[in-house]
């Protein structure tokens, strides 16, 4: 019973580790994308 109880124990820690990655990978993408600049689609006017 012991086994039992520490094998979902180290589960559950691994869970929680890849759940951590994963909500702060996907917080870096949403930042990274509000603050991605975007290219203007107007081209610009050359100087003479």
């Amino acid at each position: 019973m012991a086994n039992l109880i520490e094998f979902f124990r180290m589960v559950f820690s691994y869970l929680f580790t890849f759940a951590v990655i994963a909500v702060v990978s996907a917080a870096g993408a949403v930042v990274g994308v509000k603050v991605w600049k975007k290219k203007d689609k107007t081209p610009k006017k050359a100087e003479e």
